[in-house]
């Protein structure tokens, strides 16, 4: 499983728009679990009812990626999931925040600002011990998040160790794993910041490092 894809080559000169963003997700739901096909979308009338009963209309982005992930829950929706179209909800604070994922145990929530709605690829903001913070700069962004670490903690413990890294180990990280060419974002819920990592070898998905 993923055995020829690499996942730091993939990233590598970044993801500057929506079209790389989806492109990168279909080779790596095809490398690490099953092509996406036509059957995974959402289809348009689940959308169009989500935005007459919630009335606004939601970004380019965010349509697109229901229309390619909507019905990968095993891409989306091992942890922290894309909430369903009917599960949208608009959050009172911060001015009105249009949430479209959900800590799993409702603790915490990502989403776009009502006031950004109007951009296709808008910024996205994440709750913390701070309030509304801003995660990743594009929606489009966030879905690739989305869908590195709903794989990594949908491997049933294969893939990845939550615990923190002792001192001998952390000095270990520049020669053991790749920095992946994904913008920094912080932890949900939390003060730290996340950064993507790669094995070297190309042994596992990705590791985090968080400061």
């Amino acid at each position: 499983m993923g055995d020829e894809f690499d996942v730091a080559q993939a990233l590598r000169g970044g993801i500057p728009d929506r079209a790389r963003a989806w492109a990168f997700v279909r080779d790596f739901a095809a490398a690490w679990a099953e092509p996406l096909a036509d059957g995974a979308s959402t289809r348009a009338e689940e959308l169009e009812r989500a935005e007459e009963m919630l009335g606004l209309t939601l970004p380019t982005a965010l349509r697109e990626a229901y229309s390619l992930l909507g019905t990968r829950h095993d891409l989306t929706g091992n942890q922290d999931p894309l909430l369903r179209p009917s599960e949208l909800f608009v959050h009172d604070e911060f001015g009105g925040v249009l949430v479209f994922r959900s800590e799993n145990q409702g603790c915490a929530f990502w989403g776009v600002r009502l006031r950004d709605l109007g951009q296709e690829d808008p910024p996205v903001f994440v709750q913390s011990r701070d309030g509304w913070v801003r995660y990743l700069e594009r929606v489009s962004l966030a879905c690739v998040e989305l869908v590195l670490s709903e794989t990594l903690l949908g491997s049933g413990g294969r893939l990845y160790n939550a615990c923190e890294l002792p001192a001998s180990l952390i000095r270990e990280l520049p020669s053991r794993f790749a920095p992946v060419e994904f913008p920094e974002y912080p932890m949900c819920g939390e003060g730290r910041v996340t950064r993507v990592l790669v094995f070297r070898a190309g042994e596992a998905l990705a590791a985090r490092r968080t400061e």
